[in-house]
């Protein structure tokens, strides 16, 4: 077969038409590895094609990093779901590695900033997360350190705003709540509790509640009637004193 013509398609591509009006796209630098603008005869397409797909899977991994940073099993899995084999994926993985595209390090660094910054992920979570993309268990810990005074004002203020939220709980089911929603966002319970205990919102709220209820209540009880109608209210709205 014979080149009579190239057409540009993309970036870095090439239509090529043969002179049996069959046609098929190469990458430039297939192009210029193989001297085809020198050479219009060829001979072995077979392997031209096979190193052009070969280039194809790498650009891909490329252009998959440059939308943001990504480990070795994203990589892997997008290129799986592209079709291409293992073998294949290998190599172009240890040639990532080779141009230090494909850094443990940093990847954890950035994924813990993210984390932790944009979705306010606590410590246990973000490690967890890390696991199951399947990095190095000692790289993780070691590179997903957050600040301790970072980590406890960061906390600090959502509390803050979670109790705000969750306006309409009191007493210990308010503290069971917010307990829950930050230990399953990952953070350690006993910071949790920690900052809750410190919070005048919560501690004051039983005895506001009680003289409420006393008010209330005592216009129509009084002695053990008053008292039980008192705790079962104040029960109900999640204190256990």
């Amino acid at each position: 077969m014979r080149i009579i013509k190239y057409k540009k398609t993309g970036k870095n591509k090439y239509n090529i038409l043969f002179d049996n009006n069959k046609s098929i796209t190469l990458y430039e630098d297939i192009i210029l590895k193989y001297e085809l603008l020198l050479k219009k005869e060829i001979k072995d397409l077979d392997a031209i094609l096979l190193d052009n797909k070969n280039y194809e899977a790498y650009d891909k991994a490329l252009s998959y990093i440059k939308i943001k940073m990504r480990c070795e099993s994203e990589i892997r899995n997008y290129l799986l779901k592209n079709n291409y084999n293992e073998k294949l994926i290998d190599e172009v993985i240890l040639k990532l590695k080779n141009n230090n595209l494909l850094n443990e390090e940093l990847y954890i660094k950035a994924y813990t900033y993210d984390k932790f910054n944009i979705n306010n992920y606590g410590p246990k979570k973000i490690i967890n997360e890390l696991i199951k993309l399947g990095l190095d268990e000692n790289n993780i810990y070691k590179y997903s350190v957050i600040d301790e005074e970072l980590l406890y004002d960061k906390l600090d203020k959502l509390i803050e705003k979670k109790i705000k939220q969750f306006k309409n709980y009191t007493g210990d089911v308010l503290k069971y709540k917010i307990e829950s929603y930050f230990v399953n966002l990952g953070y350690e319970k006993e910071m949790i509790n920690e900052i809750l205990s410190n919070k005048d919102t919560l501690s004051n709220d039983y005895e506001k509640e009680y003289q409420k209820l006393y008010a209330k209540y005592s216009k129509k009880y009084s002695g053990f009637e008053l008292d039980m109608r008192i705790k079962q209210k104040l029960m109900a709205k999640g204190y256990r004193k």
